[in-house]
């Protein structure tokens, strides 16, 4: 008889807290950032690593940790952790990596203002391209999609958004697209292109608001 009432006792207590509601955590948005350098591995970084994690995940590793740690780790994000980027983006984002935050910082290139570009970023984006190009080229599809919402928005939700708005849309999707933001769309923050040009961040920005 005790041992039903202690089973009866313990549903009860399941049952409440089955019916009590989830509960829910707001976090702040993402606002840190990976030092800015010329090093061609740091644009790679922006874009292929931020989508996942914070930039905090890079600075508080070992100070001291040599390249091969940094290779094995960039590999890791590819695999298993399934990571979107290509192959070849490897070394360059190893080099960045080790020269920033690991046991190579001393042999670090220059770093620059967060809105300045490297001469080379600029002149590869100045020949102009169609958005499709531009697309596959920046990784854009590996956070977004035309109807539905992936890491980002999808890009009929930011049509939607700025449809009838009394600001030029076009360059407002512009600017966040070159600049990067965080908290308009989620926890997820939208990483710098600032590779792009304005001229192709523009035509990025038109095929986005015509979805």
């Amino acid at each position: 008889m005790r041992m039903n009432m202690l089973f009866a006792a313990l549903a009860l207590v399941f049952l409440a807290a089955g019916s009590a509601g989830a509960l829910e955590i707001a976090l702040p948005p993402e606002t840190a950032t990976y030092k800015a350098s010329t090093l061609p591995g740091y644009q790679l970084v922006q874009r292929n690593c931020m989508t996942c994690h914070a930039a905090q995940y890079a600075s508080s590793q070992p100070p001291a940790s040599p390249r091969a740690y940094w290779e094995a780790t960039v590999k890791k994000m590819k695999k298993p952790f399934g990571a979107q980027f290509a192959d070849e983006d490897v070394p360059a984002m190893v080099d960045y990596l080790v020269k920033t935050y690991g046991a190579e910082r001393g042999a670090a290139a220059a770093t620059v203002p967060a809105t300045a570009q490297p001469a080379a970023a600029v002149a590869a984006s100045a020949g102009g391209k169609d958005a499709k190009t531009l697309l596959a080229s920046n990784g854009c599809m590996a956070c977004h999609a035309i109807g539905q919402r992936v890491v980002g928005p999808g890009f009929a939700e930011v049509a939607a958004k700025y449809k009838g708005s009394d600001t030029d849309s076009s360059v407002a999707v512009a600017v966040s697209i070159r600049h990067g933001g965080s908290g308009k769309w989620g926890a997820v923050p939208m990483p710098p292109f600032s590779q792009l040009s304005e001229a192709d961040a523009a035509v990025l920005a038109r095929y986005v608001l015509s979805r």
